[in-house]
C-alpha cells in the first residue's frame, strides 16, 4: 500500500527516510485584552499537514507528481488524498491542497533531449483544507 494516494489512484512515492513530517495545526482566533490576558477561541477543526521530501526522483516520477496539481494537464489545486491520519490511527480520505513544490534538476547522461533525467532534493507539502 502506498503511503499517500490520490482518490483517482495515483500513488505518490514514499518520502525519504526520516522525512514525511506530520503536523497537526489548531487554528485559533486570538489576541490580548486591555489587561494583557489571552482571549481566544478555536476556529474550525484541527488540520493535518504532511511535509514530503525525496532524495531523488526520476523525470517521470517528478512529472507524475507535479501533474496532480497542474490544471493545464487536468490536475487540481485541491485533491482528495488517502493518507494516514495519526489522530484516527488509520488511513482516511482527506481533501488537501499543495504548498510550494521544489527540486533540483540533474542533467546526467541524457543526450539530445535537454531534459533533466533526475530531480534531487524534491519537496512538496500537503495541507488539509
Amino acid at each position: 500500500m502506498a503511503w499517500v494516494t490520490t482518490s483517482s489512484g495515483i500513488e505518490i512515492p514514499e518520502p525519504a527516510f526520516d522525512s514525511g513530517n506530520v503536523t497537526i495545526s489548531t487554528l485559533v482566533n486570538a489576541g490580548r485584552n486591555a489587561n494583557g490576558r489571552f482571549v481566544g477561541q478555536v476556529i474550525g477543526d484541527d488540520k493535518l499537514k504532511i511535509e514530503m521530501n525525496w532524495a531523488a526522483l526520476t523525470a517521470d516520477q517528478m512529472h507524475d507528481l507535479l501533474r496532480i496539481w497542474d490544471r493545464s494537464q487536468g490536475g487540481s489545486f485541491i485533491n482528495e488524498f488517502h493518507v494516514y491520519d495519526p489522530r484516527r490511527k488509520a488511513y482516511r480520505n482527506i481533501k488537501m491542497y499543495v504548498g510550494d513544490r521544489q527540486g533540483k534538476p540533474i542533467m546526467v547522461n541524457n543526450p539530445g533531449t535537454g531534459h533533466p533525467r533526475y530531480w534531487t532534493s524534491v519537496q512538496a507539502n500537503l495541507i488539509e483544507i
